[in-house]
């Protein structure tokens, strides 16, 4: 197994783990934001197959989700079905929060939806534990509601 930071020129790779409405502008924000070091996109591959990822922002207008050097918001992380199961999941997950907390990160937040029962208790046991906030918001045409949930 293999993690890499996600680079601007292979963000079309996404398109393998979640069917996007818009896949342009998905691959112009994330290039945007890549570029301005507003998030960073973390991949994992098993050989050569792309099994799952997990995108960290570092700065928000909401202070719940990021603040540069403190919190790190974690997002649109998600293993390949056909992985899902395997511990995949928790060696990404836990290896990105090994490698914020070296950068100086000592607060991580995380969206689930209600029905995502797996990636709840993956969350909790890892100790995201501290309820936050009820969000909806909408991308490419899809609405999304979830909890935001804190570890410190």
């Amino acid at each position: 197994m293999k993690i890499e930071r996600l680079t601007v020129h292979d963000l079309y790779v996404l398109t393998e783990l979640f069917d996007y409405n818009d896949v342009e502008q998905m691959i112009s924000e994330c290039t945007h934001d890549i570029q301005n070091g507003i998030i960073d996109i973390f991949v994992l591959y098993d050989n050569a197959v792309l099994v799952g990822e997990l995108h960290v922002m570092y700065e928000c207008d909401d202070e719940n989700y990021a603040v540069r050097g403190r919190r790190a918001y974690m997002y649109a992380f998600r293993v390949r079905e056909d992985f899902q199961n395997k511990g995949y999941g928790t060696f990404l997950l836990k290896t990105v929060l090994s490698v914020l907390s070296e950068k100086g990160y000592c607060e991580f937040t995380v969206g689930v939806e209600d029905d995502n029962f797996r990636a709840i208790h993956m969350y909790n046991s890892l100790g995201f534990n501290e309820f936050v906030l009820r969000k909806q918001e909408e991308y490419q045409g899809d609405a999304y509601e979830y909890n935001l949930y804190l570890k410190r």
